[in-house]
């Protein structure tokens, strides 16, 4: 095997280590986060921003080097559930948001990978819009300057963390409504096909 096919090899497994990465991140966040020092707080917002940025990424390379499997497909979005989910758990546990709004973003992601299971077993997809993907970069950077907190070199992190988590709850919200009616207008269609 050539150098080019042993990087084009590499390529093409380096979607699903990213997204195991991703995974991976969890149990450091768990294990760093409690402990109550800036320092662990600014550390744990970095490994939260690089863990989820390999989103981008692993779906980018995928699709450029064709290595789009069935396992990627499946656990790129439980990954990108389990980081977000597990996240906002650590900030209700410290109160650096409410529980009520983390509750409403977990159903609501919870719910949309639902329609989004049942529409695969009736051979149709529910698409990622452009709102869900708003939803998704507003959420990302809230929940950054939410793990830090505090000020920082004059800049306001837990302020900036409720401006966008209150922007991601508007986005979470109709992106969801935008989701369930892609899913209800193809799901009608097929039933009616039968």
């Amino acid at each position: 095997m050539n150098n080019y096919d042993k990087t084009l090899n590499f390529l093409k497994k380096l979607p699903n280590k990213l997204t195991i990465a991703r995974i991976a991140a969890i149990p450091i966040l768990m294990l760093l986060y409690p402990i109550d020092y800036l320092f662990f707080r600014v550390l744990c917002a970095v490994i939260f921003l690089a863990a989820a940025s390999t989103d981008f990424f692993d779906g980018y390379i995928a699709r450029r080097y064709h290595a789009v499997t069935s396992l990627g497909k499946l656990l790129d979005p439980v990954a990108d559930k389990l980081l977000i989910t597990a996240t906002l758990i650590l900030l209700v546990g410290n109160k650096h948001i409410y529980a009520w709004l983390a509750a409403v973003l977990i159903c609501r992601d919870i719910f949309i990978t639902g329609l989004r299971l049942i529409a695969l077993e009736n051979n149709f997809s529910v698409e990622v819009n452009y709102y869900g993907k708003l939803k998704t970069f507003f959420n990302i950077v809230a929940i950054a300057n939410l793990i830090v907190y505090e000020t920082i070199f004059q800049i306001p992190f837990r302020t900036i963390g409720m401006i966008f988590i209150w922007i991601t709850l508007i986005f979470s919200l109709y992106s969801g409504y935008t989701y369930w009616l892609a899913f209800k207008k193809h799901y009608d269609f097929h039933e009616n096909e039968e």
